[in-house]
């Protein structure tokens, strides 16, 4: 991939990331902003509750649980490193790795607690969406390895959208249980974004593009 001018929007997607980060955890710390907004789409998720939506979500949730998609991205991280690159490879499990400690750290600093009308029972904190986080991660590591070594641009297209539908997904998911507030999934996607970008920077800083 080419530095100049990606690697600066990498940079500028990373600060402003990083600000709204700030700017979201102000807000719920100190009960501000963004919290009409979680009590609204807290009040409305019952309304469009039925059997499809709800096995959909648990099973969306399940499967992208943290601690599911770290093993799964240990498996990628083995086949990157035999197949392709050991650099990719240890950005691979690095990032996701990362995103773990980041998010317990957040969570059991921030300690909020979730909202009361879960359909679901959750035992940690809400603050961010670990789920929200997660698949922003993980599916930005997948797009940026397709991207960089593929040239199909069909290919980068659907893999593109198909990695936006799943985030949306498993946002809308978290939501739909009413595991978490507004708040706490933009929280998580904003922290995931920037915890992508940050990894993919530094991958670029100190490797360059090389593919080993």
């Amino acid at each position: 991939m080419k530095t100049g001018k990606n690697f600066k929007t990498l940079i500028w997607v990373n600060i402003i990331s990083l600000l709204v980060f700030i700017l979201i955890l102000l807000g719920v710390l100190y009960n501000f902003g963004l919290s009409k907004i979680d009590f609204i789409v807290n009040s409305f998720m019952p309304s469009i509750e039925n059997n499809f939506l709800t096995s959909l979500s648990i099973a969306v949730s399940f499967i992208f649980d943290i601690n599911v998609v770290i093993i799964i991205s240990l498996i990628l991280s083995a086949y990157l490193w035999i197949k392709f690159s050991k650099k990719d490879s240890v950005l691979f499990i690095f990032t996701m790795g990362l995103n773990g400690g980041v998010l317990y750290i957040l969570k059991e600093a921030i300690q909020r607690a979730r909202p009361l009308n879960a359909l679901v029972s959750e035992g940690n904190f809400a603050f961010p969406s670990a789920h929200a986080s997660t698949a922003v991660v993980f599916f930005g590591l997948l797009i940026y390895l397709i991207y960089k070594k593929n040239k199909l641009k069909n290919l980068k297209l659907v893999s593109l959208i198909v990695s936006i539908f799943m985030v949306l997904l498993i946002c809308f998911a978290r939501l739909y249980l009413n595991v978490h507030w507004f708040s706490d999934v933009l929280g998580g996607v904003v922290i995931g974004i920037f915890i992508l970008t940050g990894c993919i920077i530094l991958r670029k800083k100190f490797y360059g593009s090389g593919e080993n």
